[in-house]
């Protein structure tokens, strides 16, 4: 079965964002849709999957083996295909049970015939089986359930969609997975599409690229610039194509760190829990990292005040108590967190770009006792130009940016309280290209400036191209630390890779 999309063309308010797109793909096939936040893709996939309907005129269509089907079109028009979709949020309804998620519109019931709710949850669970999660109830509720296992229903549900043969499209799905479970969804992958069903598969990691996909499609600016074989082709070749510049484009120069002592964290063993120590200076970019799942993000969740442990936290001349620790004292402290999950833990998605970029520095726009409205106004605006937010309307809704815009506005409102610890927790995670540079600017320029930042991540070319030191953890201990010229992507491979001291 070949399928072909021809002439995807969309405009908002007269912009255009997809500028007639064509494309192919093979039975089997797995193609990566590449590009910047805000370059087409989701735009792409919302024509796919009927969400929007394509400009009048534009002649776009659905071809399968050489018939043609005018978008939208319904799963029922198209004999044998259908498409499935996981989109970034991944589309569940949270108040409902995991069965009525996977099988929402298709209950089994006629007419005013009672729904069998036996047969109903056995097929569900069914369903969960076929993509590794017979561990998750399908009488749950999905709010209930961690993200990881919410991934898992969305996959579920979009596999058995397009069980019959099809297209199914993957938009940032392994964000939400730990390293185990991206391996699993990768052979799972591999099961489907040596069934016959055509992936679409998008990611901002380039190196799950190369791990499953034979092709790749290239959007910049709402046009397709580049549809080729990955055989022969590198990461530099794939940047220079979404970004227009190469590799080295991405990453400023390290600042240098001149400044003294400012961070030392020690957490004693407690209930099972190893313990650790960690210190930064004035100006460094502590890397801290590890294999998903081995305990780095203990560090950030430390330094927080998250959860009560044994230990103390020194931050310049002020020595805390770890048990007398809080989200509140550690603000207090000088400490800011931008959290991995920015929609959930870092803004309202709901209420404006301005209302969240000033909400941490309200108290700069009174005068006299009074909320001068034209100062934030002013405030906000500089702000959005100086960090390049797209678009450049303070009153959108934050939920309506894309990532990469929506990270920039949450790294934007804490720099500029001017914090002495600044904690980054994924802060590049579902971001697109050029917002990574912009991001990694803000991050260089704010350590020049004296400010002590604590980069926690799985990317590794990200750590050794930002920081001057990275510690490891593995197990939930220290599993090794770098610096210098030791910095290297290879080098905190390994060290991630490595037991702790002592262990054999």
């Amino acid at each position: 079965m070949r399928i072909s999309v021809e002439h995807l063309t969309k405009s908002f308010s007269g912009t255009p964002v997809l500028n007639d797109v064509s494309f192919s793909l093979e039975s089997g096939e797995v193609v990566a849709l590449l590009g910047q936040n805000g370059s087409g893709k989701s735009t792409l996939i919302k024509l796919l999957t009927g969400f929007h309907t394509p400009d009048s005129g534009s002649n776009a269509a659905l071809v399968i083996d050489g018939a043609r089907y005018p978008l939208p079109v319904a799963d029922r028009q198209l004999p044998g295909f259908r498409i499935g979709a996981v989109h970034q949020d991944l589309g569940l309804v949270l108040s409902a049970t995991v069965g009525e998620n996977l099988l929402l519109g298709e209950p089994g019931a006629a007419g005013l015939r009672p729904i069998r709710w036996s047969k109903f949850y056995a097929r569900a669970q069914q369903m969960l089986a076929g993509v590794g999660a017979r561990d998750i109830p399908a009488r749950a509720t999905v709010r209930d359930l961690p993200a990881i296992q919410r991934a898992a229903v969305a996959m579920a549900r979009a596999v058995g969609h397009v069980a019959g043969g099809g297209l199914l499209i993957l938009d940032e799905l392994t964000a939400f997975l730990t390293q185990d479970g991206v391996d699993e969804l990768f052979e799972l992958v591999g099961e489907v599409s040596r069934a016959g069903v055509s992936v679409l598969f998008v990611s901002h990691r380039l190196e799950e690229i190369w791990r499953i996909c034979s092709r790749a499609i290239v959007l910049r600016n709402g046009n397709l610039v580049e549809d080729t074989s990955l055989q022969g082709k590198t990461n530099e070749d794939l940047i220079d194509a979404i970004v227009g510049q190469p590799l080295d484009w991405l990453y400023p120069p390290k600042a240098e760190v001149v400044g003294a002592p400012r961070l030392h964290l020690g957490v004693e063993p407690d209930a099972g829990s190893p313990g650790f120590e960690i210190d930064a200076k004035r100006g460094e970019i502590l890397g801290v990292t590890g294999l998903r799942g081995m305990g780095y993000g203990r560090v950030v969740r430390s330094l927080y005040g998250e959860t009560p442990q044994r230990g103390r936290l020194q931050v310049d001349d002020d020595v805390v108590d770890l048990l007398e620790l809080n989200p509140i004292r550690a603000y207090q402290l000088g400490i800011r967190l931008v959290p991995s999950d920015r929609l959930k833990n870092a803004a309202f998605g709901e209420a404006s770009v301005s209302e969240n970029a000033s909400l941490p520095v309200l108290a700069q726009f009174m005068r006299h006792g009074l909320y001068r409205r034209s100062l934030e106004a002013g405030w906000v605006d500089e702000l959005i130009g100086d960090y390049g937010i797209v678009p450049q309307d303070p009153g959108v809704p934050f939920r309506s940016l894309s990532g990469g815009n929506q990270q920039k506005v949450v790294v934007a409102h804490w720099i500029e309280t001017q914090p002495r610890v600044l904690l980054l927790d994924e802060p590049v995670q579902g971001v697109d290209v050029g917002a990574r540079r912009d991001i990694f600017l803000r991050i260089v320029e704010s350590a020049k400036n004296g400010m002590t930042i604590v980069y926690s991540s799985s990317e590794p070319d990200d750590l050794a191209e930002l920081c001057h030191r990275v510690v490891a953890f593995r197990d939930g201990r220290i599993s090794g630390e770098l610096s210098g010229a030791d910095v290297t992507a290879n080098g905190i491979s390994r060290m991630s890779w490595a037991a702790p001291s002592g262990d054999p």
